[in-house]
């Protein structure tokens, strides 16, 4: 007599990680006569387990190195002769860390002018972006920090010489870029 029940003795839980780590989701499909094969969908449709990142094998599902696009819905099938049962779903979140889009560039200005250095980063979630001076204080009452994460120095005096350094942080890494300020 062939049998298949309903009950997951193990549904895959959610994941997250950051791109180009690999994910990992575990499933034990219900209980069955004869035990049931296992395979996946993500968003609906059966996975491609030609793609040599991924691995089946016993109810695990192993995505080697993660990409954006790896990030979706994921639902595990028991199939035997009586049918096929679907696990609950879990979702694969793929975080990618801060990387630069515009990198701040080395100025030299004369005393009096104003220097702008620009930063622009992407990452997910959006990270946050912050200044700093390399040796000591971003020059008070005399900067600004535009919406665009620019960084605007007006009346550039000799002390503010060095270097400036753009952050970018969010909850899977940190990236930084510098460019040197001379004043002549």
């Amino acid at each position: 007599l062939s049998v298949l029940r309903d009950d997951f003795r193990q549904n895959p839980s959610d994941v997250m990680v950051a791109v180009g780590e690999p994910a990992v989701m575990e499933c034990q499909p219900p209980r069955g006569h004869p035990e049931p094969t296992i395979s996946w969908k993500k968003d609906g449709t059966p996975l491609d387990d030609k793609d040599e990142r991924i691995t089946i094998r016993g109810g695990k599902l192993m995505i080697t190195y993660t990409r954006k696009n790896d990030a979706g819905k994921y639902v595990c099938v028991g199939t035997n002769m009586v049918g096929e049962r679907e696990s609950e779903v879990a979702e694969l979140t793929v975080l990618e860390r801060p990387s630069f889009v515009k990198r701040p560039s080395n100025l030299a200005v004369t005393v009096d002018d104003s220097a702008e250095f620009k930063c622009e980063a992407r990452g997910d979630p959006v990270p946050t972006v912050r200044w700093r001076k390399d040796d000591g204080e971003l020059p008070k009452a005399r900067y600004e920090i535009r919406d665009d994460h620019t960084l605007k120095i007006r009346k550039v005096m000799a002390g503010d010489m060095g270097s400036y350094t753009c952050v970018a942080e969010n909850m899977v890494g940190k990236a930084e870029a510098s460019a040197t300020l001379t004043v002549q």
